[in-house]
């Protein structure tokens, strides 16, 4: 399964218009989409507000990324009340320390392996839907390395966590070692910041690889567009040339947004 990651609802719905079987709610996207480094800045109340905006926009699973569940176990329970409320299929945890840091970053702080273990297993214990899937992260192969990275997967693996994941930075080689190793299906990131290699889905899929997420493809995207038309704007001030190549047409959005919807309910129901 392939999961474009988005930081927004109308992310989300050109996900689902695109034709993906799934939607990732990415941290650095929501935190950039606020004009936010992902540091960990928005709390889990207002992460949890940007997710339930997005799950509402889309019928797709959503895979929310729930951060390190914005405290100790009690937080995360919490978190994941919240996040199910919403309709999520699936949350991330991850085991830093608050504040937190972009994975691809360095000077990460990791929590004790025991105290990750707790965080997954309130996880697992607060899901009412047995189907709601636990991801479990580990960044400790930066600073530990390898076997300690695969040490804590298995404890998380043993704690309930329904798929794995494990941020590097290592190659291609390491990442099939890790798949190869790894006590349990794991998630791939193919992020931008290439801390861990690009593969393809087919490829990933050989190495039994069930789902891989782009996390910060669309806002990278999003910011190189806004980029160009602004200095359009700034530099000429018309944008007409620039209507169905670098602009979606107003009608064309407001079919993306979801008008022709809203306007049939209105006439149903307003009388």
């Amino acid at each position: 399964m392939i999961a474009p990651g988005t930081g927004d609802a109308l992310g989300a719905r050109l996900v689902e218009q695109a034709g993906f079987e799934a939607v990732y709610v990415s941290g650095y996207a929501v935190e950039g989409s606020c004009g936010n480094p992902d540091t960990g800045v928005m709390d889990g109340s207002e992460m949890a507000q940007r997710i339930e905006q997005i799950a509402a926009a889309t019928t797709l699973p959503v895979i929310a990324d729930a951060d390190t569940g914005y405290g100790d176990a009690l937080a995360v329970m919490r978190t994941v009340r919240r996040l199910e409320r919403a309709g999520i299929a699936a949350l991330q945890l991850e085991d830093q320390e608050l504040p937190k840091r972009c994975g691809s970053m360095p000077e990460k702080i990791i929590v004790p392996t025991a105290a990750m273990v707790g965080k997954i297993k309130a996880a697992v214990d607060t899901r009412e839907d047995p189907n709601l899937q636990i991801i479990a992260r580990t960044d400790v192969l930066q600073s530990e390395g390898l076997e300690a990275a695969l040490e804590r997967l298995s404890a998380y693996r043993e704690a309930g966590a329904d798929l794995l994941m494990c941020l590097g930075p290592y190659d291609k080689g390491v990442a099939r070692d890790i798949c190869r190793r790894t006590p349990g299906p794991l998630a791939y990131l193919n992020a931008e910041s290439l801390t861990m290699p690009m593969i393809a889905p087919a490829e990933l899929r050989e190495m039994g690889v069930p789902l891989v997420i782009y996390p910060t493809t669309l806002v990278l995207a999003a910011a190189r567009a806004m980029q160009q038309v602004l200095a359009v704007i700034r530099d000429s001030g018309n944008t007409e040339p620039l209507m169905g190549d670098r602009l979606v047409p107003p009608a064309a959005f407001n079919d993306i947004v979801g008008l022709p919807a809203a306007r049939a309910a209105q006439a149903r129901y307003a009388g």
